[in-house]
């Protein structure tokens, strides 16, 4: 039975890494890892075997500790040229092209008996929100990643590369003020520790992340002219996506 394990960097950033292990076979996989140290102790402490390193993209912040693993395991960073890796047990990690925040980003889905059970979106996708193209990345690539993310099964749970829940919460009240899901997030997530995630799924998102809510006539009315608001055109879905991705940069 292959088991996530969440570690969280006390950093500015709020990276998360994400460690995949079988207890019965002894292995484990470490996705985006970031403070090295933390992630070795709990890898000998359990006795497993670092088989490889998954990586979203190449920021620094999501490759800091592959040196250090790679030097402490003798283990790879694995490529897409295998786009499929086993783990055992029917379940598998399958690579995911998702090009908008850099042109080379991937995702990984965590697949169990052929359905997918989890996404590890790197900066693609957060809790609430997407990620940014400030870096080098595109967003009409982005909107395009989003549209084939938002068709993943709806109990899909989802394994951001950052904790910015709460603050992607508040944008998304500014822009749908009158939405009772985002409210009660917000009440949620203000009592509550969301340092080793929040285990929300593609369905719980829909109901409160802004970008996957382009059909909202609140946010329609809010943010596009009268003559736009209506259509239901793909075109002004995409306009509208870099609209609300442009206001919280801004934000």
């Amino acid at each position: 039975m292959i088991q996530v394990k969440i570690f969280f960097a006390q950093n500015d950033l709020r990276n998360f890494s994400y460690l995949l292990w079988d207890a019965s076979q002894g292995t484990c996989w470490i996705i985006d890892p970031f403070d090295e140290k933390s992630i070795v102790h709990y890898i000998k402490s359990q006795g497993l075997n670092l088989v490889g390193i998954f990586n979203t993209h190449q920021h620094w912040d999501h490759i800091k500790g592959n040196q250090a693993l790679k030097d402490q395991f003798n283990c790879s960073v694995m490529s897409l040229s295998g786009s499929l890796t086993e783990m055992g047990h029917g379940q598998s990690i399958q690579f995911m092209k998702t090009p908008g925040h850099t042109s080379d980003h991937l995702a990984f889905l965590w697949i169990d008996r052929s359905e997918v059970k989890g996404l590890y979106s790197g900066d693609t996708l957060f809790n609430s929100g997407v990620g940014n193209c400030k870096n080098g990345g595109n967003l009409d690539e982005l909107f395009e990643t989003t549209l084939k993310l938002m068709a993943l099964p709806d109990e899909t749970v989802l394994y951001p590369g950052h904790d910015y829940i709460l603050r992607n919460l508040l944008f998304a009240k500014s822009c749908e003020p009158e939405n009772p899901d985002i409210e009660e997030a917000l009440r949620w997530v203000k009592g509550v520790s969301t340092e080793q995630g929040v285990g929300w799924t593609l369905g719980q998102e829909k109901k409160v992340n802004p970008f996957l809510r382009l059909n909202s006539m609140e946010i329609r009315q809010k943010l596009l002219s009268q003559e736009m608001k209506l259509d239901s055109s793909l075109e002004i879905e995409r306009e509208l996506f870099k609209k609300i991705r442009r206001l919280r940069d801004d934000w």
